[in-house]
């Protein structure tokens, strides 16, 4: 496999869950991955908690998050004592976790911020591959997909990564229920018809157990279904208390892909470049007809006054 050889040649990777919060549990699932083959992992995920558990709609800024370091206007270090309006988000209770600080990625500021913010740490900790991790699969979505609910984190994360060294890693094969498994197979096979597949890895039954420890405190489900996965559950699974998918052990698959590739088939990346607040880049996927998680969290809180 491609990751394989890739692996091979680098020393230390910035593994980024792009969608929501939960998003960097999944990252814990990559870097067990990376790890065999000594790769060093710093782990990060966007600050962006579900409404359900942090009112105020949409993604925090840095300036919002008590207590951690700022490391430029784009991204700070958390760790467990790292809070949002009294809330612990779980990027500091990944933290806590490894015992060691992870990134936290403020996507407030739009793509262009997140771009330069990347770049700039890239290079001071000497990085040699970003990986922006997905739970689900919803980052392939093209846009028109019936269940597409949150497409845009997803989307200034992969329009900023397209710009650096990085791969996307998509974990849980439909375990945010955003993609139909149907939708998944055939987005995959034209990425793979166009040479975009790297590679493909899976989440062993120990290092599952061992995860589930942990994700079963955690307030994700689209991270916590691979994990299931890899334990052997095979079955109906509710995510967000209502949806119900289907589960097996392809949702323990890890699918590798290389950014380019993947932004020949979808519009999304593109629209929101070089954005300069995250109601700008929403503005943009507006005008392509799309309807997004930020949308849903203002919805929701006007009906929640």
């Amino acid at each position: 496999m491609r990751i394989i050889k890739i692996l091979r040649g680098i020393d230390k990777a910035l593994l980024i869950g792009i969608g929501g919060g939960g998003d960097i549990v999944s990252t814990l699932i990559v870097g067990r991955f990376f790890e065999i083959f000594d790769v060093k992992c710093i782990y990060g995920g966007v600050v962006w908690e579900r409404i359900s558990r942090d009112p105020k709609p949409g993604p925090r800024a840095v300036e919002e998050i008590e207590n951690c370091l700022i490391i430029n206007d784009g991204l700070a270090w958390i760790d467990e004592n790292c809070r949002i309006d009294g809330l612990k988000p779980i990027v500091a209770q990944v933290a806590e976790y490894l015992g060691r600080e992870v990134v936290g990625v403020d996507i407030t500021k739009g793509e262009l911020e997140v771009r330069r913010s990347l770049e700039d740490f890239v290079k001071s900790e000497n990085i040699d591959m970003v990986v922006g991790v997905d739970a689900g699969g919803d980052s392939l979505a093209r846009g028109k997909e019936k269940n597409l609910c949150s497409p845009l984190a997803d989307s200034i994360m992969l329009s900023a990564l397209s710009k650096l060294d990085s791969i996307l890693a998509v974990v849980g094969f439909g375990s945010d229920g955003e993609l139909t498994r149907c939708e998944l197979e055939s987005y995959l096979s034209e990425i793979a018809r166009e040479g975009g597949i790297l590679g493909v890895s899976i989440l062993m039954r120990d290092e599952a157990e061992e995860l589930f420890k942990f994700v079963r405190d955690v307030a994700t489900d689209a991270s916590r279904i691979p994990i299931l996965a890899g334990m052997g559950y095979m079955g109906v699974h509710k995510i967000w208390d209502r949806h119900p998918i289907d589960v097996s052990i392809l949702n323990a698959l890890t699918f590798y892909i290389d950014i380019d590739v993947l932004l020949k088939f979808t519009p999304l990346p593109k629209a929101v470049e070089g954005s300069k607040s995250i109601f700008e880049a929403n503005e943009r996927l507006h005008k392509l007809g799309i309807k997004t998680e930020l949308d849903f969290e203002i919805e929701w809180s006007k009906r929640n006054i």
